[in-house]
């Protein structure tokens, strides 16, 4: 049972660290989405200490997992469109980095991590270190387009919103029922 417990313990480790390395902007969007979308609506459904009615708890679950879908489309089209920009500046050397230049002239510039990594080739450990300089770069201006975008995908999402969310939830759903009306 030890070496199971380890292994999972293993797994988990890898899952992590991969998730890390692989992480950044659009990862993030994905795991926002993901809460929006599926632990929102439960949380605002049932939530104890709300006084709120049950048709008012309902529209705003509703809310949560079509803007989820709304935002993460725009971010990440917009994430994409950027990270296509700058890579194309990258590969014209429109966009150079005095880490990079330096390194470039000094290879003890380069990291010793990166250099052992590449087995101690400098130009493997030269290209190494400048994808891993651009993806930084690339992930903070992403988290800036993100954060300058949250206000158009609001005012996107609130006009789109009402229309997904009237054909999802019964127009009728709120009209008194016949008993009612006879009160």
């Amino acid at each position: 049972m030890r070496i199971k417990s380890t292994s999972i313990n293993q797994q988990l480790v890898n899952s992590l660290e991969k998730f890390s390395k692989n992480g950044g902007e659009k990862i993030s969007n994905y795991v926002n989405a993901t809460g929006k979308a599926l632990i929102a609506p439960l949380v605002i459904m049932h939530n104890p200490l709300t006084h709120e009615d049950k048709d008012n708890r309902k529209w705003a679950a509703v809310k949560q997992p079509v803007e989820a879908v709304i935002t993460l489309a725009m971010q990440l089209a917009t994430l994409g469109l950027l990270y296509k920009g700058i890579n194309k500046l990258i590969h014209k050397n429109k966009i150079n980095f005095k880490f990079i230049e330096e390194a470039t002239k000094d290879v003890t510039k380069i990291p010793k991590k990166i250099m052992e990594e590449c087995g101690n080739d400098t130009q493997k450990a030269l290209a190494k270190y400048k994808e891993e300089f651009n993806g930084v770069f690339k992930d903070r201006l992403g988290a800036i387009l993100s954060a300058v975008t949250y206000l158009p995908v609001l005012a996107v999402s609130n006009k789109i919103y009402p229309k997904i969310a009237h054909k999802l939830i019964d127009k009728n759903e709120n009209k008194p029922t016949k008993q009612n009306n006879s009160i």
